[in-house]
């Protein structure tokens, strides 16, 4: 530990002229957790260090006792810390923080490729791209997402005792080659499309150039983690679209694949503009405003639906909504009427009501003329069932009186579309342009960038495709994150991403928002790149 960089400061840091750094890089720590006397400053020092040197710091709220040299000092090191970008987080919630894949987490022929590369030596620079080959015919635009989970991945890669341990002994790899991966890490470079962005049919979302094993090792997992996130943002971003103004929630996780892809639907719903989720965790790992009402079971568990409300209602008196539909629901919003001047006595306002099932337009018009009748023109009306993009224009078209929507299956299954046609393929390798063939799947060679020009009335107008080393008007869509494996700033909040998002649906041209299919988007591709993939064509010799 030495002095702070500013001279004039008491301060120290656990970096300024430390080995610590290389140290923590060397044992692979990507991520620092904050406690303990967590405002003293030397704390507050080193965790400008921290983040200066790219780690993510996690801030232990409930595992900080403040030391301060005035009153007000404690409040402020922790503002600075959450404006530099630290996590909020609990030490109950980091228990369950959800985790990287394992270097393991892969197909099988990766590994079979990289004791390849590695009995020939074969470790120069290469050029890979992620994009989607082919729009889904029910979309006109994607939406990028999970790009930090990508980081994160990359940051953290490497091969566990444990793993080598079990490479060993599965008898498929000889002990040279297991030995040789102890020091296995990325170290490459990250150019990608900032999550929130729109993008179209063959346009790179993410390109990683780094030596070949690693650039080849991790394309299992980034085809896995943007894949799904961007068909969820997509997703997610035509509710939006369908439904201004309105609240919509992810209710998906009991009905997505699996406990972790229903926490990605929350995440990658967000950015695309959903005002929250139903879903825990996603409040605790990334701030994602969480809600809830109830079930039927709970009506179904009292004697008679008036006693579950009330007792419903005492438990829960700041955010109390009631869902109508158990028994019937036109009977069940005269309860609610009934029971407001009682519970306004106990200092309790029904916040809302939820409709989850029966002809939603219809119903919402009934339940909204009992409630206003009833001096409940202030309480919100939910609904939920089966809905989608499809169906929240229809409610919209009707103008059902709903104030918002809780979308779970169509959104966690992307039911309409729920594959995407994504690869991951070499564009470029020891400096030299690569090119696939293959009829249908061929690829389009060399590294890329994608540029975006506007129409006067700030619409989007049309993109190009090109080399990176052409200058072409317009914007560049494809922006650096990583550099020799290291972050290139710290971690963007959701709600950045969730802006992004916001500006690009907005500058989106209007035929292209419909959720008709439309005429494609124009992606015009560079002469040089057809050059180059002409060139790559002709017979060798």
């Amino acid at each position: 530990i030495s002095k702070a960089t500013e001279p004039k400061s008491d301060a120290y840091s656990a970096f300024e002229n430390t080995d610590l750094d290389s140290r923590l890089k060397q044992a692979g720590v990507n991520r620092l957790f904050v406690g303990g006397l967590a405002t003293d400053y030397c704390v507050l020092n080193s965790v400008r260090d921290a983040v200066r040197h790219n780690y993510s710091v996690v801030l232990l709220e409930d595992a900080i006792r403040a030391v301060n040299v005035k009153p007000e000092d404690g409040p402020k090191a922790v503002d600075e810390m959450l404006e530099l970008g630290c996590h909020p987080a609990t030490v109950e919630s980091v228990g369950f923080t959800p985790s990287s894949p394992p270097a393991v987490m892969t197909d099988l022929y990766q590994l079979a490729m990289l004791k390849a590369y590695h009995d020939q030596g074969m470790d120069r620079t290469a050029v890979f791209e992620f994009y989607i080959r082919n729009l889904p015919a029910e979309r006109n635009f994607m939406m990028a997402a999970g790009l930090e989970q990508v980081l994160e991945y990359l940051e953290g890669l490497q091969f566990t005792r444990q793993e080598r341990d079990w490479l060993s002994t599965s008898g498929r790899f000889p002990a040279e080659f297991v030995e040789s991966l102890r020091d296995f890490r990325f170290t490459g470079d990250v150019d990608a499309l900032p999550e929130g962005t729109v993008f179209f049919a063959n346009e790179p979302v993410l390109r990683i150039t780094a030596p070949l094993p690693q650039a080849q090792l991790v394309e299992t997992c980034v085809i896995n983690i943007l894949q799904f996130q961007v068909l969820a943002a997509s997703k997610a971003a035509r509710m939006v679209l369908a439904a201004p103004g309105k609240m919509l929630l992810d209710f998906g996780l009991r009905r997505a694949h699996g406990t972790e892809a229903g926490l990605r639907v929350a995440r990658a719903s967000y950015i695309a503009g959903f005002t929250g989720s139903a879903t825990v965790p996603a409040e605790a790992f990334y701030g994602i405003p969480v809600f809830g009402t109830m079930a039927h079971s709970f009506i179904q568990a009292h004697t008679d639906e008036a006693a579950a409300f009330k007792n419903f209602a005492r438990s829960w008196p700041d955010s109390t909504i009631f869902l109508l539909d158990t028994y019937d629901t036109e009977q069940a919003a005269y309860r609610v009427v009934a029971l407001s001047s009682e519970l306004k006595k106990e200092g309790i306002t029904i916040k809302g009501v939820r409709l989850d099932s029966g002809d939603l337009a219809a119903l919402s018009r009934k339940v909204r003329t009992i409630l206003d009748d009833g001096g409940l023109q202030d309480t919100l009306i939910f609904a939920s069932g089966n809905l989608d993009e499809y169906a929240l224009e229809t409610l919209m078209g009707q103008q059902a009186p709903i104030d918002g929507f809780g979308i779970g299956t169509r959104l966690a299954v992307s039911e309409d579309a729920p594959t995407l046609e994504c690869v991951y393929k070499m564009q470029e390798y020891d400096g030299q342009p690569r090119r696939k063939r293959s009829p249908g799947k061929a690829t389009w060679p060399g590294r890329k960038q994608i540029s975006r020009t506007f129409s006067d009335q700030g619409k989007m107008q049309e993109d190009h495709l090109a080399l990176d080393s052409e200058v072409l008007a317009g914007e560049s869509l494809l922006k650096p994150c990583m550099r020799q494996g290291k972050r290139l700033r710290p971690p963007a909040s959701l709600d950045q991403h969730r802006k992004r998002a916001a500006r690009q649906l907005l500058l989106l041209p209007e035929h292209l928002r419909s959720l008709k299919p439309a005429d494609p988007y124009p992606v015009h591709l560079s002469k040089k790149i057809r050059d180059l993939a002409d060139r790559l064509d002709e017979p060798s010799g």
